[in-house]
């Protein structure tokens, strides 16, 4: 049905007669620039013409061994084997392209990458034997062919990516009546309010050709195909067109057991899907059962609540690979400024939608995917860290200096018994997994206990068990989790707020640490104690890790704050000041840390800025 109805070729005696169609679509193919109509009419001769279902591995064996396609529909995806034996996706190859060509170049038959449709695709194949028999008449079609060549070796040199900004999204939905909910029209309103073409495709364009469906696509930045019901021929079809998958349900009924049942190699080319949730309440506190973020159905979720139209626009960034990731470093009282930093930030305008963060920056973080406002989120902090000190509950040290009672007391008073896949935004906290000697990324389960591993402090505050493992200040190992927010496919900026600073602890004599008598008579001339010396070794074993992934981030914002130490709990005011004046200086100079769109669709060229503090 629809797209699988190729335009079909008929044969006048010993010929085959092609349709116009593709005759004048082969025109536009560099290959075939320059050439005349008849090295077109020779081409077609030679070649079979075939299509391969979206999610279809094309195999390279009889007649495909060593020869070359012409992606006239469609698109494929080159797999190749990693040395742990995975495949990964490495290459798009769009209509109008080529591929196989170095095979049929060199005479090899031994094939190291796969050739999968991406969607469902029409190709034509030529055979070596043709493919000579086309050059010896029309040399110019193997200058073409050596012209395309070096283009992309060029483009490898650039170091520009051989992938492709994913512009087809099917939305399919998981239960009954959900067909008609206009979520896929309310995602092109909001692309289009950023100046993307977008457009939605439904059970009516089932009948259409492959070429209406290529050329529609063309004429669009980004595409949904809005599947009519869980498992029906059209859904099948929108699962196979989709460069991304959503999955669409509604909080208050459950999920299936089951994951998807996607097309052979749909799921390596595309990922997992992505889950839609909608909450009809207003509120993301519901899942529904038999949601978990590990069962294989998706990847991600995001949850979009009636009457918040934010949450329509952020997973619209999300599509249009302009979602805004904010980073926060662990450091203390240092960490503060995050609010200041924050403040700047909205001021400008700028978005938040997947936020991560070590220790002090993870609570921040915490405090923004909760949606606390800039002045409830000063209040909470005053309150627990200036008002009353948390880390106070001391105890005889055999694990640590502190009992950490108080520090699970304050974090389950403000941030309740709430799950991090329940937060409106995307969320991540990052802790150090002693046992493993890995960093250990919470996605899942209750907020507080994650906020509680990622600020343990070694020596401070007693670790966190987690299925036997023990889990302690994420700044042990990655105090800036850049990567963390990179791997999870974010393709739009990443704004980091650095706060560690590179000098936090000074000694004023050469005796320190000899006389203990010596040093209680001098504590209070700027001399650091056994708490200040466990906090910086907490994390400055991190530091290799953290200038490695400095690089890795978009914007970084690192206030200098010479006069703030990692205790400094009563420079609160002082910090958030500092924090908010870098912020201004770094937007002043540089601009408003987010990609942005032109007239003539999705422009994702973003500078690399790093703040000179």
């Amino acid at each position: 049905m629809g797209i699988m109805t190729f335009l079909s070729s008929f044969r006048v005696g010993q010929q085959t007669v092609y349709p116009e169609e593709l005759c004048e679509r082969l025109k536009s193919f560099a290959l075939l620039e320059n050439v005349g109509d008849a090295a077109l009419r020779n081409l077609l001769a030679e070649a079979n013409w075939f299509a391969l279902p979206g999610g279809t591995l094309l195999e390279r064996d009889g007649e495909n061994n060593a020869a070359l396609f012409l992606v006239v529909t469609g698109s494929l995806g080159v797999f190749t084997a990693t040395q742990q034996g995975q495949r990964q996706f490495v290459a798009h190859i769009p209509a109008g392209e080529t591929v196989g060509e170095m095979s049929l170049i060199a005479g090899s038959s031994n094939h190291s990458a796969q050739l999968v449709a991406l969607r469902d695709t029409e190709l034509l194949r030529i055979s070596p034997e043709g493919f000579e028999t086309l050059i010896a008449r029309h040399p110019r079609v193997m200058m073409n062919l050596m012209q395309m060549l070096v283009k992309r070796l060029k483009d490898a040199n650039r170091g520009r990516s051989p992938k492709s900004q994913p512009k087809t999204f099917a939305i399919v939905p998981l239960q009954d009546g959900l067909s008609e909910v206009p979520v896929a029209q309310r995602l092109t309103n909001a692309l289009a309010a950023m100046g993307c073409r977008a457009a939605v495709v439904d059970v009516n364009a089932s009948d259409q050709t492959a070429e209406w469906f290529n050329s529609f696509e063309q004429a669009h930045d980004i595409v949904f195909y809005r599947g009519d019901g869980p498992d029906t021929p059209w859904t099948q079809l929108c699962l196979r067109q989709a460069d991304r998958i959503f999955l669409l349900a509604r909080a208050n009924q459950p999920l299936p057991l089951v994951p998807l049942g996607l097309p052979a190699f749909k799921e390596r080319a595309a990922g997992l899907p992505e889950l839609l949730l909608l909450h009809p309440d207003g509120a993301s506190t519901v899942l529904p059962d038999h949601f978990s973020v590990r069962n294989g159905l998706f990847r991600a979720h995001h949850h979009l609540r009636a009457g918040h139209q934010a949450d329509v626009d952020r997973v619209a960034r999300f599509i249009a690979g302009r979602a805004v990731g904010l980073v926060l470093a662990g450091g203390g009282a240092r960490g503060f400024a995050h609010i200041g930093i924050i403040k700047a930030l909205k001021e400008a305008g700028v978005p938040f939608d997947q936020l991560g963060g070590t220790s002090m920056g993870a609570i921040i973080a915490a405090g923004l995917a909760r949606e606390w406002s800039l002045e409830e989120m000063r209040e909470r902090m005053r309150a627990v860290f200036v008002d009353d000190n948390p880390l106070s509950d001391f105890t005889y040290p055999m694990v640590a200096l502190v009992r950490g009672k108080k520090v699970s007391a304050r974090l389950r008073e403000n941030f309740d018994e709430v799950a991090i896949e329940e937060l409106p935004l995307p969320f991540f906290a990052v802790s150090s997994d002693l046992t493993t000697g890995r960093i250990h990324v919470h996605r899942d389960g209750k907020l507080w206990r994650a906020l509680r591993a990622s600020v343990a402090l070694p020596g401070i505050l007693p670790p966190v068990t987690h299925h036997g493992h023990l889990l302690v200040d994420g700044g042990v190992m990655n105090n800036l989790p850049v990567d963390v927010m990179r791997e999870q496919g974010n393709s739009g900026p990443i704004i980091a707020c650095d706060v560690t600073g590179e000098v936090d602890l000074r000694a004023t004599s050469e005796h320190y640490g000899e006389r203990p008598w010596w040093l209680a008579w001098r504590r209070d001339r700027g001399n650091p104690s056994i708490i200040s010396i466990l906090m910086r070794s907490g994390t400055v074993g991190s530091e290799a890790q953290r200038r490695i992934v400095r690089q890795q981030c978009d914007y970084l914002i690192e206030p200098p704050m010479p006069h703030i130490g990692l205790r400094d709990w009563k420079k609160f005011d002082l910090a958030i000041q500092e924090g908010y004046d870098t912020a201004r200086a770094c937007i002043d100079k540089n601009g408003v840390p987010m990609a942005h769109v032109t007239g003539d669709g999705l422009d994702m060229s973003l500078p690399h800025v790093v703040v000179a503090t």
